[in-house]
Protein backbone atom coordinates (compact mmCIF):
# COMPACT_ATOMS: atom_id res chain seq x y z
CA UNK A 1 0.00 0.00 0.00
CA UNK A 2 2.83 2.44 0.88
CA UNK A 3 4.55 1.70 -2.44
CA UNK A 4 1.33 2.37 -4.36
CA UNK A 5 0.90 5.67 -2.50
CA UNK A 6 4.43 6.86 -3.39
CA UNK A 7 3.89 5.83 -7.01
CA UNK A 8 0.64 7.77 -7.16
CA UNK A 9 2.28 10.87 -5.67
CA UNK A 10 4.96 10.77 -8.35
CA UNK A 11 2.33 10.44 -11.06
CA UNK A 12 0.46 13.40 -9.58
CA UNK A 13 3.62 15.53 -9.63
CA UNK A 14 4.27 14.69 -13.29
CA UNK A 15 0.66 15.40 -14.16
CA UNK A 16 0.75 18.77 -12.44
CA UNK A 17 3.98 19.77 -14.16
CA UNK A 18 2.67 18.75 -17.58
CA UNK A 19 -0.54 20.67 -16.96
CA UNK A 20 1.45 23.82 -16.34
CA UNK A 21 3.19 23.54 -19.69
CA UNK A 22 1.33 21.18 -22.05
CA UNK A 23 3.47 22.14 -25.06
CA UNK A 24 6.70 21.11 -23.36
CA UNK A 25 8.00 17.70 -24.44
CA UNK A 26 8.90 16.01 -21.19
CA UNK A 27 10.50 13.08 -23.03
CA UNK A 28 13.25 15.09 -24.78
CA UNK A 29 16.37 13.82 -24.44
CA UNK A 30 30.98 29.47 -2.99
CA UNK A 31 31.68 28.93 -0.86
CA UNK A 32 32.74 32.45 -2.06
CA UNK A 33 29.93 34.92 -2.63
CA UNK A 34 30.23 35.29 -6.38
CA UNK A 35 31.36 32.05 -7.89
CA UNK A 36 32.95 28.74 -7.11
CA UNK A 37 33.99 26.16 -9.68
CA UNK A 38 34.45 22.52 -8.74
CA UNK A 39 37.25 20.93 -10.70
CA UNK A 40 36.99 17.18 -10.24
CA UNK A 41 34.29 15.12 -11.93
CA UNK A 42 35.68 11.78 -10.77
CA UNK A 43 33.95 9.86 -8.04
CA UNK A 44 36.08 9.41 -4.93
CA UNK A 45 34.08 6.34 -3.95
CA UNK A 46 33.64 4.57 -7.29
CA UNK A 47 36.33 2.27 -8.55
CA UNK A 48 37.65 2.56 -12.13
CA UNK A 49 36.08 0.35 -14.78
CA UNK A 50 37.80 -3.04 -14.94
CA UNK A 51 38.37 -2.92 -18.73
CA UNK A 52 38.83 0.76 -19.54
CA UNK A 53 40.46 1.80 -16.26
CA UNK A 54 38.43 5.04 -16.36
CA UNK A 55 36.48 6.46 -13.44
CA UNK A 56 32.74 6.86 -14.01
CA UNK A 57 31.84 10.52 -14.37
CA UNK A 58 29.11 12.11 -12.34
CA UNK A 59 26.27 14.20 -13.73
CA UNK A 60 27.30 17.87 -13.66
CA UNK A 61 25.09 20.32 -11.78
CA UNK A 62 25.27 24.12 -11.94
CA UNK A 63 23.83 25.84 -8.84
CA UNK A 64 22.55 29.41 -9.21
CA UNK A 65 21.13 30.60 -5.90
CA UNK A 66 21.36 33.48 -3.40
CA UNK A 67 20.31 32.40 0.10
CA UNK A 68 23.34 31.28 2.08
CA UNK A 69 21.87 28.65 4.40
CA UNK A 70 19.72 27.10 1.66
CA UNK A 71 22.65 27.20 -0.75
CA UNK A 72 24.85 25.39 1.77
CA UNK A 73 22.20 22.71 2.19
CA UNK A 74 21.86 22.20 -1.56
CA UNK A 75 25.62 21.92 -2.01
CA UNK A 76 25.83 19.47 0.89
CA UNK A 77 23.10 17.22 -0.54
CA UNK A 78 24.82 17.09 -3.92
CA UNK A 79 28.26 16.51 -2.36
CA UNK A 80 26.94 13.42 -0.55
CA UNK A 81 25.53 12.00 -3.76
CA UNK A 82 27.20 9.17 -5.66
CA UNK A 83 25.81 10.34 -9.01
CA UNK A 84 25.93 14.16 -9.09
CA UNK A 85 28.66 16.78 -8.74
CA UNK A 86 28.55 20.59 -8.63
CA UNK A 87 30.52 21.99 -11.58
CA UNK A 88 29.94 25.62 -10.64
CA UNK A 89 28.06 27.88 -8.23
CA UNK A 90 27.12 31.56 -8.30
CA UNK A 91 24.39 34.00 -7.29
CA UNK A 92 24.95 36.44 -10.18
CA UNK A 93 23.24 36.07 -13.54
CA UNK A 94 26.18 37.16 -15.76
CA UNK A 95 28.49 34.65 -14.08
CA UNK A 96 25.78 32.00 -14.31
CA UNK A 97 25.66 32.41 -18.08
CA UNK A 98 29.45 32.14 -18.28
CA UNK A 99 29.52 28.98 -16.15
CA UNK A 100 26.67 27.47 -18.14
CA UNK A 101 28.52 27.94 -21.42
CA UNK A 102 31.89 26.89 -19.99
CA UNK A 103 30.88 23.71 -18.16
CA UNK A 104 27.81 22.61 -20.15
CA UNK A 105 26.00 21.18 -17.09
CA UNK A 106 23.44 18.42 -17.43
CA UNK A 107 21.33 19.87 -14.60
CA UNK A 108 20.79 23.38 -13.22
CA UNK A 109 19.40 24.33 -9.80
CA UNK A 110 18.12 27.87 -10.18
CA UNK A 111 16.68 30.38 -7.70
CA UNK A 112 14.04 32.84 -8.85
CA UNK A 113 15.60 35.89 -7.18
CA UNK A 114 19.17 36.52 -8.32
CA UNK A 115 21.70 39.32 -8.49
CA UNK A 116 21.35 41.12 -11.80
CA UNK A 117 18.40 39.22 -13.30
CA UNK A 118 15.09 37.51 -12.81
CA UNK A 119 15.41 33.73 -12.55
CA UNK A 120 12.58 33.20 -15.03
CA UNK A 121 14.48 35.08 -17.72
CA UNK A 122 17.61 33.05 -16.99
CA UNK A 123 15.64 29.82 -17.45
CA UNK A 124 14.59 31.03 -20.90
CA UNK A 125 18.18 31.91 -21.79
CA UNK A 126 19.52 28.55 -20.65
CA UNK A 127 16.83 26.75 -22.62
CA UNK A 128 17.82 28.74 -25.70
CA UNK A 129 21.54 28.05 -25.20
CA UNK A 130 21.11 24.32 -24.54
CA UNK A 131 17.60 22.78 -24.68
CA UNK A 132 19.00 19.49 -23.39
CA UNK A 133 19.97 20.88 -19.97
CA UNK A 134 17.33 20.05 -17.36
CA UNK A 135 16.47 22.98 -15.09
CA UNK A 136 15.09 22.72 -11.56
CA UNK A 137 13.62 25.92 -10.14
CA UNK A 138 13.99 26.32 -6.36
CA UNK A 139 11.59 28.90 -4.92
CA UNK A 140 11.62 30.46 -1.46
CA UNK A 141 7.92 29.71 -1.05
CA UNK A 142 5.56 27.35 -2.88
CA UNK A 143 3.00 29.18 -4.98
CA UNK A 144 1.09 28.41 -8.15
CA UNK A 145 2.17 31.69 -9.77
CA UNK A 146 5.86 30.82 -9.68
CA UNK A 147 5.27 27.20 -10.66
CA UNK A 148 3.28 28.16 -13.72
CA UNK A 149 5.87 30.70 -14.80
CA UNK A 150 8.90 28.41 -14.42
CA UNK A 151 7.31 25.60 -16.43
CA UNK A 152 6.23 28.03 -19.13
CA UNK A 153 9.84 29.27 -19.29
CA UNK A 154 11.11 25.72 -19.84
CA UNK A 155 12.08 24.32 -16.43
CA UNK A 156 11.44 20.62 -15.78
CA UNK A 157 11.02 20.78 -12.00
CA UNK A 158 9.69 23.12 -9.36
CA UNK A 159 10.50 22.83 -5.65
CA UNK A 160 10.17 25.19 -2.71
CA UNK A 161 12.89 25.25 -0.07
CA UNK A 162 10.52 23.15 2.04
CA UNK A 163 10.93 20.42 -0.60
CA UNK A 164 14.76 20.48 -0.48
CA UNK A 165 14.98 16.85 0.78
CA UNK A 166 13.39 15.82 -2.53
CA UNK A 167 16.22 17.37 -4.54
CA UNK A 168 18.06 14.19 -5.56
CA UNK A 169 14.81 12.39 -6.37
CA UNK A 170 13.86 15.33 -8.59
CA UNK A 171 17.29 15.11 -10.28
CA UNK A 172 16.64 11.48 -11.20
CA UNK A 173 13.17 12.29 -12.57
CA UNK A 174 14.20 15.22 -14.74
CA UNK A 175 17.35 13.40 -15.91
CA UNK A 176 15.03 10.69 -17.21
CA UNK A 177 12.99 13.29 -19.12
CA UNK A 178 10.12 13.57 -16.63
CA UNK A 179 8.73 16.72 -15.04
CA UNK A 180 8.64 17.03 -11.26
CA UNK A 181 6.73 19.13 -8.71
CA UNK A 182 7.65 19.25 -5.01
CA UNK A 183 5.19 18.03 -2.38
CA UNK A 184 4.48 21.49 -0.94
CA UNK A 185 3.51 22.96 -4.32
CA UNK A 186 1.59 19.97 -5.66
CA UNK A 187 -1.76 20.63 -3.91
CA UNK A 188 -1.74 24.31 -4.98
CA UNK A 189 -1.09 23.44 -8.61
CA UNK A 190 -3.63 20.63 -8.82
CA UNK A 191 -6.26 22.77 -7.11
CA UNK A 192 -5.62 25.64 -9.47
CA UNK A 193 -6.08 23.53 -12.59
CA UNK A 194 -8.99 21.57 -11.18
CA UNK A 195 -10.81 24.87 -10.77
CA UNK A 196 -10.15 25.81 -14.39
CA UNK A 197 -9.08 29.21 -13.13
CA UNK A 198 -9.18 32.16 -15.53
CA UNK A 199 -5.78 33.14 -14.10
CA UNK A 200 -4.29 30.58 -16.46
CA UNK A 201 -5.13 32.86 -19.39
CA UNK A 202 -2.58 35.44 -18.22
CA UNK A 203 0.79 35.65 -19.94
CA UNK A 204 4.04 35.12 -18.05
CA UNK A 205 4.60 38.88 -17.61
CA UNK A 206 0.97 39.39 -16.57
CA UNK A 207 1.28 36.62 -13.97
CA UNK A 208 4.35 38.35 -12.55
CA UNK A 209 2.55 41.70 -12.32
CA UNK A 210 -0.60 40.06 -10.93
CA UNK A 211 1.50 38.45 -8.19
CA UNK A 212 3.10 41.79 -7.24
CA UNK A 213 -0.31 43.49 -7.20
CA UNK A 214 -1.46 40.83 -4.75
CA UNK A 215 1.47 41.77 -2.51
CA UNK A 216 0.16 45.35 -2.39
CA UNK A 217 2.60 47.11 -4.73
CA UNK A 218 1.32 50.31 -6.35
CA UNK A 219 1.63 51.09 -10.07
CA UNK A 220 4.69 53.28 -9.49
CA UNK A 221 6.30 50.65 -7.24
CA UNK A 222 5.65 48.00 -9.86
CA UNK A 223 7.23 50.15 -12.56
CA UNK A 224 10.32 50.63 -10.40
CA UNK A 225 10.50 46.93 -9.46
CA UNK A 226 10.26 45.76 -13.08
CA UNK A 227 12.26 48.67 -14.54
CA UNK A 228 9.50 49.74 -16.93
CA UNK A 229 7.32 52.84 -17.30
CA UNK A 230 4.10 53.48 -15.42
CA UNK A 231 2.31 53.48 -18.77
CA UNK A 232 3.55 49.93 -19.46
CA UNK A 233 2.16 48.70 -16.14
CA UNK A 234 -1.17 50.41 -16.83
CA UNK A 235 -1.34 48.72 -20.24
CA UNK A 236 -0.75 45.33 -18.66
CA UNK A 237 -3.45 46.04 -16.09
CA UNK A 238 -5.91 46.94 -18.82
CA UNK A 239 -5.22 43.66 -20.65
CA UNK A 240 -5.54 41.67 -17.43
CA UNK A 241 -8.89 43.31 -16.71
CA UNK A 242 -10.11 42.24 -20.15
CA UNK A 243 -8.96 38.65 -19.71
CA UNK A 244 -10.38 38.36 -16.20
CA UNK A 245 -13.63 40.22 -16.99
CA UNK A 246 -12.88 42.93 -14.45
CA UNK A 247 -13.82 46.60 -14.70
CA UNK A 248 -11.34 48.58 -12.64
CA UNK A 249 -7.90 48.61 -11.07
CA UNK A 250 -9.57 48.21 -7.66
CA UNK A 251 -11.26 44.96 -8.76
CA UNK A 252 -7.95 43.71 -10.12
CA UNK A 253 -6.22 44.45 -6.80
CA UNK A 254 -8.95 42.65 -4.89
CA UNK A 255 -8.74 39.56 -7.10
CA UNK A 256 -4.95 39.53 -6.89
CA UNK A 257 -5.10 39.61 -3.08
CA UNK A 258 -7.76 36.90 -2.82
CA UNK A 259 -6.43 34.45 -5.38
CA UNK A 260 -3.46 32.98 -3.43
CA UNK A 261 -5.69 32.27 -0.42
CA UNK A 262 -8.33 30.66 -2.65
CA UNK A 263 -5.70 28.45 -4.30
CA UNK A 264 -4.35 27.38 -0.91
Amino acid sequence: MASNSVSQQRKNRRHAARALNPQHNTREKKWSRNTFVHGSKKSLTHKPHELSGKYPTKTKVLVVYRMGCILSGVLSLIAKSMEFVVCGETDEAPLARDLFLRHKPHLVVLGLRLCGADGIQLIKEFRSLNPGAAILALSEHADAFSAQRVFRAGARAYLSIEDAPELLRAFHEISAGHAYVGASALPLILSNFADGSDINSLSDRELEIFSFIGMGLSVSELASELNVSVETIETHQMRMNEKLALHSAAELRQKAREWPARSA
